[in-house]
């Protein structure tokens, strides 16, 4: 006992969260006031009611999100088979370049967006982001060469710097660590929708022909409309966590409060930690991470701007080649939503596993393109079409980060080191696709076979070293270390990073 109260009660009331806390946008225990709140069992039927709730109001922000700002960069491989190329007069890598230097404007603004959204309103960083970039991709289609076109790419990524890093943040903040792969999985298959609707779109407006000339420049036009159009209603009406959701009663705001304990990742934090940072870049998990992005972007960045003009190799015409990429796009969604399903029927959820089965189908297609005779177009086709089941890898490696990093700091870090991987794949992707070996692309396919046998590899490694982990957790508890209810729960409120917090557990 000490002045009236255990040491449970104690234990409790260190990590409730002030007044101040809450002024600043850190996501306590604000919304509980007493030891009861915390003790008491959380009721199924009313939890299963929150999710759905839940589902309903974060999950199609983040899927629409996804989609109209993938469309905006993958414009450009739509636009390059209805004469952008001509019309910019590129030569030589150029169009490579085009493809690039949107990822070199990614890269360095992604350290400062990431810090900015440990700091700012998640939701409302990217609501402007994504307005702003709307705007940036209707100019674009008034471009008459290649350095004004460069140029606006560039800033275009810096733009979109913030997108996925905040689909991340946002699907932690929401939902338990076994929940979401199954969400992350929902608006991953908007990349598949973004493919096959992105396609039918753009060959409706490849049939335009009017005052401002070829029909790539009424695709940037368009597009970016919708996008900026969207960046003003998620501002007014997206909410990042349960403390800032008007649609959510006080007890509903506790309820998905309380339910995320167990996930012991933390809450958001606007205090950037020191030495949070320091084990964020010694912890071999995040290199892992980083040469993950890396090989699965390599593969998406020549997709994603070369694609179109593969399919146009294997001899079809440019209406026939956007209406091929939608096929495509319906292989994206259900692989996506097929893997998240299968990881969680499967026993501990064996992300890895699942990953590396769903890169072996793009591995097998990409050595039939390379294997094929080019008078076989069918057969070539449907390989193509095979090297889109690899995205539910990126889904799966997406949701390891966010079940396997803790601490405000630490995560914001690992955050911002996986997407400069994601930008250095995707700026070396294009440039493996070399003019000289149009329509072959040899080196281009190469570099995709080599890029998929280091994932399957990498995600065998990180499931082997996760394993290793958790056994040292476990000695580690069994000499009694952290045994205490008390404790327990309020490591899973802390700001505690993944390592120094010993209730984690890692997923793989």
């Amino acid at each position: 006992m000490e002045n009236g109260k255990t040491k449970s009660e104690n234990s409790h009331l260190e990590v409730v969260s002030t007044s101040q806390d809450a002024e600043r946008g850190d996501v306590g225990l604000a919304v509980f006031s007493g030891k009861e709140d915390l003790a008491s069992a959380i009721d199924p039927v009313a939890e299963r009611k929150l999710i759905r709730k839940i589902d309903m109001f974060v999950v199609p922000f983040i899927c629409v999100t996804y989609l109209v700002t993938y469309i905006d960069k993958a414009t450009l491989g739509y636009a390059a088979v209805f004469g952008l190329q001509t019309d910019l007069h590129l030569h030589g890598s150029q169009y490579s370049w085009l493809g690039s230097i949107f990822y070199f404007g990614y890269l360095a603004f992604e350290y400062p967006t990431s810090f900015a959204m440990q700091k700012l309103s998640v939701t409302k960083w990217l609501s402007a982001n994504l307005f702003i970039w709307g705007g940036i991709t209707m100019a674009l289609g008034g471009c008459q060469n290649f350095s004004s076109f460069a140029a606006l790419r560039f800033i275009m990524g810096a733009l979109e710097s913030c997108s996925t890093p905040a689909y991340l943040l946002i699907t932690a903040m929401w939902y338990r660590i076994e929940e979401q792969p199954i969400r992350i999985g929902y608006w991953s298959t908007f990349l598949g929708l973004a493919n096959a609707f992105g396609g039918l779109l753009c060959y409706l407006i490849g049939h335009i022909h009017g005052a401002l000339g070829e029909p790539w420049r009424y695709q940037f036009l368009i597009i970016g409309a919708i996008s900026s159009l969207w960046g003003l209603i998620m501002f007014f009406t997206f909410a990042e966590n349960a403390t800032a959701a008007s649609w959510l009663s006080a007890d509903e705001k506790k309820l998905a409060i309380e339910r995320l304990r167990d996930n012991q990742t933390g809450i958001k934090n606007s205090k950037v930690k020191r030495y949070q940072i320091i084990e964020a870049m010694t912890d071999p998990k995040t290199w892992i991470f980083f040469l993950l992005g890396v090989a699965s972007q390599v593969v998406n960045g020549a997709a994603s701007n070369f694609g179109s003009l593969i399919i146009k190799g294997f001899g079809f015409s440019s209406l026939e080649t956007t209406l091929l990429q939608i096929p495509y796009g319906f292989i994206i969604i259900f692989s996506n939503l097929s893997a998240m399903y299968l990881q969680r029927w499967l026993p501990g959820q064996k992300r890895c596993i699942v990953a590396c089965l769903y890169v072996l189908p793009s591995l097998a297609g990409a050595v039939g393109i390379h294997t094929i005779s080019r008078n076989s177009k069918g057969a070539l086709l449907a390989c193509y079409w095979l090297t889109s089941t690899y995205t539910a890898s990126f889904s799966m490696i997406m949701s390891l980060i966010t079940a396997n990093t803790a601490g405000s700091t630490k995560r914001s870090v690992v955050n911002a080191l996986f997407f400069v991987s994601y930008c250095a794949g995707n700026i070396v992707g294009p440039f493996a696709f070399k003019p000289s070996e149009a329509p072959e692309y040899t080196s281009g396919i190469i570099a995709m076979l080599v890029s998929y046998c280091a994932e399957i590899v990498l995600m065998l490694a990180f499931a082997a070293y996760m394993m290793y982990l958790n056994k040292k957790k476990e000695e580690s508890l069994d000499t009694g270390l952290g045994q205490d209810e008390a404790d327990r729960i309020a490591a899973g409120f802390s700001d505690q990073t993944d390592r120094e917090n010993p209730y984690f557990r890692y997923y793989y």
